[in-house]
């Protein structure tokens, strides 16, 4: 019976520093940060995907009402990392209307150090269309913002 006792004791104490030791709190990763807001046009009539947007061009559509955006918002971080509660929030306006938003947990960083977070923005626009894009849940909160000019009229 004593042996019995002992063994049953031996045993929970094992369990116990077991449970203890895989408690133990994992190391997290280094911060992430938004590297990228990429911006490609899509001719919806002729099938074809035109070339990035690049911030700081005076690049406007008129009248394109054809016209499409494929947004890539690229998130920066230690590749295989992934933290649970670090998330991106997508919210897109056009003119003074909320266009499109989203809230997406950042998945697994691949082995290049980065993670694609996509959206389509459907044709046709007449206001401006302002992305922004926000990296929530770690000590320093990253927003960026792109706009793209969209002019409608005679």
């Amino acid at each position: 019976m004593k042996i019995y006792r002992s063994a049953v004791i031996a045993a929970a104490l094992l369990m116990i520093g077991g449970l203890a030791v895989t408690a133990q709190a994992q190391k997290k990763a280094p911060p992430y940060k938004i590297e990228k807001v990429k911006i490609v046009p899509f001719d919806e009539a002729s099938g074809e995907f035109e070339p990035e947007f690049v911030n700081g061009t005076d690049r406007t559509f008129f009248n394109d009402l054809s016209t499409s955006l494929f947004v890539t918002v690229i998130v920066e971080g230690e590749a295989g990392s992934f933290e649970v509660g670090r998330k991106l929030q997508i919210t897109v306006t056009e003119g003074k209307r909320v266009k499109y938003t989203k809230t997406e947990q950042v998945g697994l960083i691949g082995s290049g150090g980065r993670y694609h977070v996509p959206v389509w923005l459907y044709g046709s626009m007449c206001s401006d269309v302002k992305i922004t894009a926000k990296l929530m849940g770690q000590a320093k909160i990253q927003t960026v913002t792109r706009t793209v000019r969209f002019l409608c009229g005679e």
